[in-house]
């Protein structure tokens, strides 16, 4: 009785969201060499075993219908749990002397699955769930893919296995073979995307290929490609750019982009269930409107004002002051984008234009206040906005005489940018019935692409923690030269790994960081695990499928089904 008492508490999944949290922390704030903040690791998991242990008494273990393994929620957290129990084991079995066991330390990074058991936010686990369900249906289509990608793998590997190795030295210009480059002390070595097999190689090359960043490397080592052990010369077959070009055109322009009509239909398909809900949201939205437009004809609000405050009133509801509002605020923004470096009397023009521009709005807020009253007034959304630019405005002014610029982390004067997004709430856009469409869509469609957002911000932690783990130790140097590591994409730590994988999610030399981390390990480097050529590729392939494919077609799902509303 106790148990069922503690998890039926409303404070329960709370108390558990923190720690879920906290954990999270402590995972970012983990280095690759494991040692900070260690202790984390035993506490937390004796917390989640805790909670496991309360789960499974209070429902049962297997038994009955609402027994703990009926959940396929409570199946992952007990799984991670579990996981966790064996990775202290490991951990505390492993001291450095078995090399092939640092590869179970990855364990320890699903921990960072534990948001995913989000029974605790029915929000996300909704968009979670939808997009489990729409997945099933991909099946198909992931079947075609695999299909074309066999078919051009295998041929592949037919025209080009032991062809993509080529020279590397000061002087290549005589050398044709591999006797040859050897003979005069070169590097005979192998470009990292080949063919020369087809489930390590030729797939990843045309996964890259299907990806379209840096195909074009690809397709011309293809055309430059001689023979076994042949140097590669420019251009040598330029037909072998049918192959190419035909794997681009049917995979990646045709096969690939059936994801999106494949994501969006089964996202439709998913959200009938949810349609008598939301119609009976609007049912209800619609009810109070109505019952608001029956009280505001009983009675209206402003007939007791006297007779300036009417006249203000009459003022601020006119279609006039919109029209003035809206030209004082296209004036403001043109004298703000006349502004430029190294000016001189214009400067104090602008200024003096500013505090003009303020005053108005100024008087404007101070009209309104008095016409609707404070409550009414700040009720409205779009007065909270106007109001909070008016203020920011004049605490930019005063920042700006005191000479106090220099204190703040940014120039306060830039706020007054804020003042174009007004322009969007004016009576104007009543006439734009297609601009209103468009926004009224985007508001709707917020809080799911903020579900959404979510999802997408524990994709990259899970990842940004696993790339620390993964590649957090790899350097560039003369024997291991890098394309795309360096001082603005690495894993040292997790912020770092974070920024480079939102660059790998834009698709910007992608491909280059992967390659820098399928390098084989040599005797004197100590850092280097060699898992990582088999390891590599699948971290980067799931992590572009995930981001660029899947999650990204939901979000235009999303925008399309409020379209269509």
């Amino acid at each position: 009785m106790w148990c069922q008492k503690v998890i039926s508490h409303r404070l329960f999944d709370h108390i558990v969201l923190v720690f879920i949290f906290l954990n999270c922390i402590t995972i970012a704030l983990e280095r690759p060499e494991r040692h900070f903040l260690s202790v984390s690791n035993y506490i937390f998991t004796v917390i989640f075993l805790a909670e496991m242990a309360i789960k499974v008494v209070a429902l049962g273990f297997c038994f009955g219908k609402q027994s703990y393994l009926q959940s396929s929620w409570n199946i992952l957290d007990g799984v991670l749990v579990f996981v966790s129990l064996i990775d202290i084991l490991v951990y505390l079995a492993y001291h450095g002397e078995n090399k092939i066991l640092g590869i179970l330390r990855v364990l320890r990074l699903l921990r960072t699955l534990r948001p995913l058991v989000i029974s605790r936010a029915p929000g996300l686990k909704l968009v979670v769930e939808t997009l489990i369900t729409s997945l099933r249906p991909i099946g198909n289509i992931v079947l075609i893919c695999c299909a074309f990608f066999i078919i051009f793998g295998i041929l592949g590997v037919q025209l080009f296995k032991g062809k993509f190795y080529h020279c590397e030295g000061l002087d290549t210009r005589n050398i044709t073979n591999k006797s040859d480059c050897l003979q005069a002390n070169y590097r005979w070595i192998r470009k990292k995307y080949n063919f020369d097999n087809l489930i390590q190689q030729a797939l990843m090359s045309l996964f890259v290929l299907s990806c379209k960043d840096g195909w074009v490397t690809i397709m011309y080592d293809g055309l430059d490609a001689v023979g076994v052990d042949q140097q590669p010369k420019r251009n040598n077959n330029p037909w072998m750019l049918l192959y190419f070009i035909s794997f681009l055109l049917i995979v990646s322009f045709f096969v690939l982009n059936m994801f999106v009509g494949v994501v969006v239909e089964n996202f439709h398909k998913c959200r009938q269930d949810q349609e008598e809900e939301e119609a009976r949201l609007r049912e209800e939205k619609r009810l109070k409107m109505k019952e608001k437009k029956r009280r505001a004809k009983l009675g209206r609000y402003y007939d007791d004002y006297s007779p300036l405050r009417l006249s203000i009133h009459s003022l601020c509801t006119s279609h006039h002051l919109d029209l003035f509002i809206t030209f004082i605020i296209c004036v403001n923004v043109f004298t703000m984008s006349i502004e430029h470096y190294k000016q001189q009397y214009l400067g104090e023009v602008l200024k003096y234009c500013n505090y003009v521009f303020t005053c108005i709005f100024v008087v404007e807020a101070l009209l309104k206040l008095v016409a609707f009253g404070i409550h009414r007034f700040i009720r409205d959304r779009w007065n909270q906005l106007d109001l909070a630019i008016v203020a920011l405005s004049i605490m930019g002014i005063v920042l700006e005489e005191l000479k106090m610029k220099g204190t703040l982390p940014i120039n306060p004067t830039i706020i007054r940018i804020m003042r174009v997004l007004r322009i969007a709430r004016l009576k104007l856009l009543k006439m734009a019935t297609g601009m209103r469409a468009l926004l009224d869509t985007v508001m709707q469609a917020l809080p799911q692409v903020g579900n959404l957002g979510l999802l997408f911000m524990l994709l990259f932690f899970i990842y940004a923690a696993l790339g620390v783990e993964l590649f957090g130790k790899l350097e560039c140097s003369d024997d291991n030269p890098c394309e795309g590591l360096g001082r603005h994409a690495t894993f040292r730590n997790f912020g770092m790994a974070f920024l480079t994988l939102f660059r790998v999610s834009t698709g910007d030399n992608w491909n280059g960081i992967m390659k820098d981390t399928l390098r084989e390990c040599h005797p004197s480097d100590e850092h280097c695990l060699p898992y990582l050529p088999w390891v590599s590729p699948i971290y980067f392939v799931t992590f572009v499928l995930m981001a660029q494919f899947v999650l990204v077609n939901v979000v235009v799902a999303v925008l399309m089904k409020h379209l269509e509303e």
